[in-house]
């Protein structure tokens, strides 16, 4: 079934982060600051792409999107990132309202709407089991009989943790979250246009049917200086563990992250 994951990468459009700008240019200025830019840069590269690649299912596409601003410097920095990733495919947009932008470059990406197709969004700082596509393929063949009443059905992978990253490595805090972002898809049907960007994540409940799994790890939580929510002023506290050396053969076999690759990158200057 044609598999889709979306990631923004510092796309700059209308409505797309909570923390408010004066205008368009504060908002670039904000995004492409460069002590934010390379924090996100350390963190595609230590945490989320290593799952990407290593997807025991690798029949998807990884579609990033960002902005037709976005600098040619770090433009061609995400460019050496993923040219060894053959699902990575670079988009890049002119500002516009965030969520209409996002479903827009989905359906360009789908063409025709003929067959059903799984959807899943990842943001730069985050991580997905290696397992994540072949289960949320898996659960999309399962539910076949609801699939056939309903246009759209979201899946919900809703443990893990909440994670930060530097160069003392990767810690640690187990999280349960339903519907967060992360480790969450939508199976859409033939003949619907539905995208996962029309629907809020934690609101996706309200609007179709969800199947939740529990029981196993398939999502971490970035939380760092940049997070769009802290940022607002929602500073979580969560009591971050350093990792046990069996914690970390863990993270390395769950999620392809290597501990000792996160203090390089976090140490290089």
């Amino acid at each position: 079934m044609k598999t889709l994951g979306l990631c923004r990468f510092s796309y700059a459009g209308e409505g797309g982060f909570k923390v408010g700008h004066d205008d368009f240019a504060g908002l670039e200025r904000f995004l492409y600051d460069p002590a934010r830019m390379e924090e996100r840069f350390r963190l595609f590269e230590a945490i989320t792409l290593p799952g990407v690649a290593r997807q025991t299912d690798p029949d998807f596409t990884f579609l990033i999107v960002t902005g037709t601003g976005f600098q040619p410097h770090y433009l061609a920095r995400l460019q050496a990132l993923t040219a060894q990733i053959p699902q990575c495919v670079i988009r890049q947009y002119p500002p516009g309202p965030h969520r209409r932008v996002m479903s827009k470059a989905i359906r360009a990406w789908r063409g025709a709407n003929d067959t059903p197709c799984l959807q899943f969004r990842l943001d730069d700082d985050d991580a997905m089991a290696v397992t994540f596509v072949e289960k949320f393929k898996q659960t999309a063949y399962d539910l076949a009989p609801i699939r056939a009443r309903h246009p759209s059905v979201a899946v919900d992978f809703n443990q893990g943790y909440v994670y930060t990253a530097g160069a003392e490595g990767v810690k640690l805090w187990p999280y349960h979250y339903p519907y967060s972002a992360i480790a969450l898809g939508m199976i859409v049907g033939a003949g619907s246009d539905d995208t996962i960007m029309n629907h809020g994540h934690q609101n996706l409940w309200k609007t179709m049917p969800t199947m939740t799994f529990t029981g196993e790890d398939m999502m971490m939580r970035g939380h760092n200086d940049f997070n769009d929510s802290r940022l607002k002023g929602k500073k979580n506290v969560f009591d971050y563990k350093a990792m046990t050396d069996e914690q970390a053969a863990h993270i390395h076999d769950t999620f392809g992250i290597d501990d000792a690759r996160v203090r390089a990158i976090f140490s290089a200057p």
